[in-house]
């Protein structure tokens, strides 16, 4: 099946939901950056929580990613859980660290290894 028919994405599958203060750090002049170590997805905001946006740190305007409605019942659970019970802003989809090992994803930013 194509890509846009499947209902639940293997890429998608392989998520877990954290807030910013996981995700971003300061760098020795202070300056908030994101963390290497991680495989960051996409991020939901608040307000547009129907779909996945790109993380970027220009300042500019956010990709679309993904659908949210293609997450997994579980993840949807969390970001609903994080979003409107714990009134968070912003949270982030970042891949498992087994999923790294299994598809061959560097830690560095989601880059296939060649």
């Amino acid at each position: 099946m194509s890509r846009p028919f499947q209902s639940k994405n293997k890429d998608l599958v392989n998520l877990e939901v954290v807030t910013a203060d996981k995700v971003w750090e300061k760098d020795k002049k202070g300056k908030p950056k994101l963390k290497k170590d991680l495989g960051i997805f996409g991020r939901i905001d608040k307000g547009t929580s129907s779909f996945i946006t790109s993380t970027n740190l220009t300042g500019g305007n956010h990709k679309f990613v993904e659908d949210t409605s293609n997450l997994s019942t579980k993840t949807k659970n969390e970001v609903v859980k994080l979003l409107k019970t714990e009134g968070k802003r912003v949270v982030y989809l970042v891949r498992k660290k087994a999923h790294f090992k299994q598809v061959g994803i560097k830690k560095n930013g989601g880059i296939p290894e060649t």
